[in-house]
């Protein structure tokens, strides 16, 4: 059954355009929420790829990223994960990064790929994550939902941070402040990467970098300006399970995770340790890149797509 929707909007810049063809929805979930979804249909389509963001981001930083799936005759599904981007927000306060918990952003997943994805493109379906879109994915898939013929991952959020002292710091941290009736504030001194190019430890590319300020300008309403005590939680606690003994034993499709040698944000070799234990997963790592792969330097970012073609056509 296909539910109503109704239409949404693309933030339009001239340095993100978004492809002929595209649609834009927003989709009721069973507890009333709304999400914003997106449709890049391509002629002769080899299948649909499911494309999810990390977090703060939304639909639109990834148009050229869309560009280069449908180059491979893809088409393409989208989404805003709930309390972030231009999907309903949880707090009256929209800038907060919110969620109290992960399971709930696995089954708007499900959700959106049972009720728009599938009703939108039938056939052969995977999912390409980036970082947060990764450990939601995984949950998903560790819990057997099998939509998808395979997975691959950006710089997949199994772990926060390479360090493992500010893991320590950061998850008592979050811990105390939700024990304290505090998850919905905001953490204090999170540093904010996406609007100053210098210092930022995302993306070696200033035109990208740049991009993606411009849409953050055109659409104010679509920036997070920092995580909550509750999500950095739920954050923890979901990264928490991804790595507990077997956890991942209930993925059953190829899954490629593809991490940045330089990764400040989440722990690369964290990923590298879980391949080792699971036979549906593999690791590479792009030496030098940082956490965004698909927002990098042509350098890093032609390896991705060249990992990301040598795992398709084995499909």
């Amino acid at each position: 059954m296909t539910l109503m929707t109704e239409p949404a909007d693309f933030i339009r810049i001239a340095e993100a355009p978004v492809p002929e063809g595209a649609e834009a929805f927003y989709l009721p979930t069973p507890d009333n929420a709304r999400l914003r979804v997106a449709a890049f249909p391509v002629d002769d389509a080899v299948g649909t790829v499911l494309l999810l963001t990390g977090w703060s981001e939304f639909i639109e930083k990834y148009m050229e990223v869309v560009a280069d799936l449908q180059a491979r005759r893809f088409n393409v599904a989208m989404m805003d994960w709930r309390g972030q981007g231009l999907s309903d927000r949880l707090l009256p306060i929209r800038e907060k990064g919110h969620i109290l918990s992960f399971g709930t952003h696995a089954e708007d997943l499900k959700y959106v790929a049972e009720n728009f994805v599938r009703q939108r493109f039938p056939g052969k379906l995977s999912v390409m994550a980036h970082s947060m879109g990764g450990a939601i994915t995984l949950l998903a898939l560790s819990d057997g939902y099998s939509a998808f013929d395979r997975a691959i991952f950006s710089s997949p959020m199994t772990r926060i941070f390479p360090q493992r002292w500010k893991r320590i710091i950061v998850r008592s941290l979050a811990a105390t402040g939700c024990a304290l009736g505090a998850s919905r504030v905001s953490i204090p001194f999170v540093k904010e990467h996406a609007r100053k190019f210098e210092g930022n430890n995302l993306t070696h590319d200033q035109r990208r970098h740049t991009m993606y300020r411009k849409l953050l300008d055109a659409a104010p309403n679509a920036a997070l300006h920092g995580p909550t005590f509750g999500w950095v939680n739920a954050a923890t606690e979901a990264v928490g399970r991804l790595n507990r003994q077997g956890a991942l034993s209930g993925v059953k499709i190829p899954v490629k995770m593809v991490s940045a040698g330089n990764d400040q944000t989440v722990d690369g070799r964290n990923a590298s340790r879980l391949a080792r234990q699971y036979d549906a997963l593999e690791t590479v790592v792009i030496k030098g890149g940082y956490h965004e792969l698909l927002m990098e330097d042509d350098r890093y970012r032609d390896q991705f797509w060249s990992e990301f073609d040598s795992f398709f056509a084995a499909s």
